[in-house]
């Protein structure tokens, strides 16, 4: 391996000076006791009151250390308040779907948010509080950001990728860096109402969001986001002593405008979402990663789904990271790839995992995983229709059965219906073939709207609660859209089939047409 190659592979595993967060600090841990303790489960309170409502319920996702986020709903009462308890491990990202959008904002173990608002009149009414004052002042904050930055950035996202061919990547990266700047200012703007550790947690996160900008725009190895400073605005700065000397420093280390991205961190991992994010797709996509594993695989006889494996143990130097990325690498894994292949580093890496919690959610999935193996009985399931009627699996016997799970708020689900479904359904209209669509992500009245919008045609069905849901806890439906095939037997095909998209570019000779050949 060349010193290039060593030396940019170093650099991935280099701890950076960390700001302590207000919640769950484990620094003072040794590794044994912080990784026993990890993934232990507390509890958040969401409460409060709205006015003039249009549904009985309200839905949020929330982050989460394996899946992409989990699906939850909080019921009205008949005066529009409500209160209800929900499992959180340590702090998480909320994304409160209200005023059909969805507003972002950090919670954490023993928090009781508070959220008031009118229908009517929502940003106006809209209230977000704690019953913690610190807790309070974030969360305000939050709010903050979201009506100042919501639109701005939006917008942004739609110029890099309409005018992206050519932007130079200067250019680009102005326009990202601006806006980073901008928002930074906004949170330090909010310093004198804060906790040190509080801002140094919108900030951090702030920093990572950020950098998956830069890394979607693949401007990560050109770029390093730097706050700008004029005669009117200055990071703030702390004195402290080196050698007996007196010196200034930042107060907010993340602000330093080096490659913190490239950071092992612990404290990241546990309290910050877009560090888990950023870090899942950097390390997956490092170009230095990828060619030392391709060089430490050229000889040897393993599957790809070994990849992520061997770039985990080539990039980090934590247990606690390692086994959260690897983990995570495996399970989605069961969501994606042959069974047989991730089956095989799932046995390779069990033994090898050293953190309980991940450990258990190994063993999970992968028991969830092996009940939907190709020829084993496809489990059965019950769902209400668009005309209220409940419709099971076992009722389409006999015939291949090709289930949909997708989402009215999910972009790439709407996408293939809009453009491969007609084609597709079309296609096999007058064979064995019966097309399931599964609504997960909202309630009847969007889902009914989104039918006749998109002109969904074959068996309409809502899955309300998402990971909630028995049937989408039954297929594993953690993202979206999620297909599956089944044979007429009533046996499974492929619990991770082809998208629409695949299967219309294929039609004669794909999985659909395998399943109408078998007996």
């Amino acid at each position: 391996m060349n010193a290039a190659l060593k030396y940019a592979i170093l650099l991935v595993t280099l701890l950076f000076s960390t700001a302590v967060f207000a919640q769950n600090n484990n620094s003072t841990k040794s590794e044994d006791d912080l990784l026993t303790s990890f993934g232990k489960e507390g509890t958040f309170v969401l409460k409060g009151k709205a006015k003039n409502l249009k549904d009985k319920f309200f839905e949020f996702a929330m982050t989460s250390y394996l899946q992409n986020n989990d699906s939850y709903s909080v019921d009205f009462n008949k005066d529009g308040s409500f209160e209800k308890s929900f499992p959180i491990i340590n702090s998480q990202q909320l994304y409160l779907y209200l005023n059909d959008d969805a507003i972002t904002v950090t919670v954490a173990e023993g928090d009781t948010v508070l959220l008031n608002w009118d229908e009517k009149s929502f940003e106006k009414s809209f209230s977000l509080n704690a019953i913690n004052a610190d807790r309070a002042k974030t969360l305000k904050t939050e709010w903050g950001i979201y009506q100042n930055f919501r639109k701005p950035e939006s917008e942004l996202r739609d110029q890099l990728y309409k005018e992206g061919e050519t932007l130079s990547a200067q250019a680009k990266f102005d326009l990202v860096n601006n806006m980073y700047s901008k928002k930074v200012k906004f949170i330090l703007s909010k310093d004198g109402i804060h906790t040190n550790s509080s801002t140094a947690y919108l900030l951090s996160n702030n920093y990572f969001s950020y950098a998956s900008w830069l890394r979607s725009a693949k401007l990560l190895d050109r770029f390093s986001l730097k706050v700008t400073e004029d005669s009117i605005f200055k990071l703030p700065m702390i004195e402290g002593q080196i050698d007996g000397k007196t010196s200034k420093f930042l107060l907010y280390s993340i602000l330093d405008g080096s490659d913190n991205y490239k950071s092992c961190n612990e404290r990241y991992l546990i309290d910050l979402p877009e560090y888990r994010e950023f870090m899942f797709n950097y390390i997956r996509f490092a170009s230095p990663i990828n060619r030392y594993v391709e060089e430490t695989q050229k000889n040897s006889p393993t599957n790809f789904s070994f990849k992520d494996y061997y770039m985990a143990k080539a990039a980090f130097r934590s247990t606690l990271v390692e086994d959260w990325f690897i983990t995570k690498c495996i399970t989605s894994g069961f969501d994606y790839y042959p069974f047989k292949d991730v089956e095989e580093v799932y046995n390779f890496y069990l033994p090898q995992a050293k953190t309980p919690y991940f450990k258990n959610a190994l063993q999970e999935k992968y028991n969830l995983a092996k009940n939907l193996k190709p020829g084993l009985k496809a489990p059965d399931f019950s769902l209400p229709d668009d005309k209220g009627k409940t419709v099971s699996l076992g009722d389409f016997k006999g015939k291949v059965v090709y289930i949909d799970f997708w989402g009215v708020g999910c972009g790439p689900c709407i996408y293939d219906i809009e453009n491969f479904e007609t084609k597709l359904h079309g296609h096999y209209k007058d064979k064995e073939v019966v097309f399931i669509n599964v609504c997960v992500d909202s309630g009847e009245k969007a889902w009914k709207n989104a039918i006749k919008e998109y002109k969904l045609t074959g068996v309409n069905l809502i899955a309300e609660g998402w990971t909630k849901n028995a049937a989408c806890k039954t297929y594993g439906v953690n993202g979206i859209p999620h297909y599956v095939i089944i044979n007429k037997d009533g046996t499974m095909a492929n619990n991770n089939a082809p998208r629409m998209d695949e299967l219309s570019g294929s039609m004669g000779n794909n999985e659909l047409d395998a399943a109408l050949k078998k007996n």
